[in-house]
């Protein structure tokens, strides 16, 4: 009776395997269309859909890439998004410029992270990030974003799998979404 148990419990375990495997990548409806901009050689795409924004980044780094949202100066305000892939770890973060040169994570603050990672990858020594974030979270320490609004968008990667070392390159543009 033990043996068949055990044969059960594991058979349940491994049937379960593979969605814990590949529970990091979620999927993305090929039916999104997203807009394009590069600069600083970081590709920022994004799309909206049911109340969220989707975006997919990358920047020529083994390390960290981030976005940031309608700053007021510098990365003051801005809602940054920061992450880093490691192996088959994808960290991403929800962080909030403090000031006009740093930041710190949305939970330090008060506030939630409101990131849904949907994958990541770092090969040939790109780093890709793909998450979602909610056009209103209701957050105070993420803007809001509304279509057809313009919006300053900041962009930066450095060369190390950590969210809090300096910058490489950055670059700042603005959009339309």
């Amino acid at each position: 009776m033990t043996k068949k148990i055990v044969f059960i419990c594991l058979f349940i375990l491994l049937a379960g395997a593979p969605s814990l495997i590949f529970s990091q990548e979620q999927p993305v409806s090929p039916a999104l269309q997203y807009k394009e901009i590069t600069t600083a050689q970081i590709t920022f795409k994004w799309t909206i859909s049911e109340g969220n924004l989707y975006v997919i980044l990358s920047a020529p780094t083994d390390g960290w890439v981030s976005v940031g949202f309608d700053p007021t100066r510098m990365m003051k305000d801005a809602n940054i998004i920061i992450g880093y892939v490691k192996g088959t770890e994808v960290v991403i973060d929800d962080q909030f410029g403090i000031r006009t040169t740093s930041h710190k994570p949305d939970t330090e603050l008060g506030g939630t992270n409101d990131v849904t990672v949907l994958g990541g990858s770092d090969t040939g020594g790109i780093t890709t990030l793909r998450f979602s974030i909610p056009l209103d979270s209701r957050d105070t320490f993420d803007r809001k974003i509304e279509k057809g609004n313009e919006y300053t968008i900041l962009v930066a990667y450095g060369a190390r799998d950590n969210l809090t070392s300096y910058h490489n390159k950055r670059g700042k543009v603005k959009i339309t979404f």
